[in-house]
């Protein structure tokens, strides 16, 4: 499971590219991206409190993506001012699940109720392992994700924003060396 954090980041990046020309961005029109892209893992909720374990984890599949994104955009297209394209509540609501598949630990049910589990067989991404705090292996691998991911939301901020090929060709050849580094690791770490 990737950790909260990226997907998190996830959603705000969608949000950015959404409104990148748009002035005056309101803070809380960020709410629904992030939360789109954080919802799957609300599931742990029933986990912790209920003791109750979802299998498959349908909460990471495709058709609740759209689904959600979908009843995201019908509920809020009139109450909320900034701009909510409905292909970035999409990309909000997919990432957790594709970036789920990126770790490469467990499959993910991308296409329940349809199929079983997808996963691919070398990781790109670390696992967070146990979510807790003293967990030397969630703040290591954080790091790392945060590496590998940042640079590639930076990029796609940066394009949507409407760069000019030199600039963003300069951005590109800045970050490229860093995401190499920290893409280089994380597929080094043990599964």
């Amino acid at each position: 499971m990737s950790s909260i954090v990226a997907h998190a980041s996830a959603g705000l990046t969608m949000y950015l590219c959404c409104n990148a020309r748009q002035r005056g961005l309101l803070r809380c029109a960020a709410v629904p991206f992030v939360a789109l892209a954080v919802g799957p893992d609300l599931d742990y909720f029933a986990v912790w409190f209920f003791d109750y374990a979802a299998d498959p984890r349908f909460s990471h599949s495709l058709l609740l993506a759209v689904g959600a994104a979908l009843f995201v955009k019908l509920t809020l297209s009139r109450s909320v001012t900034a701009n909510l394209k409905l292909r970035w509540l999409l990309a909000a609501g997919m990432s957790h699940p594709l970036l789920d598949l990126l770790v490469g630990a467990h499959p993910v049910p991308l296409f329940w109720p349809l199929a079983g589990g997808v996963s691919i067989p070398a990781g790109v991404l670390p696992s967070a392992g146990s979510l807790a705090f003293d967990n030397f292996y969630l703040w290591r691998n954080l790091l790392i994700e945060l590496g590998v991911l940042g640079p590639v939301f930076a990029l796609l901020i940066a394009a949507s924003g409407r760069l000019r090929f030199r600039e963003l060709a300069c951005w590109t050849l800045l970050i490229l060396p860093i995401w190499a580094v920290f893409l280089t690791r994380s597929i080094a770490l043990e599964r």
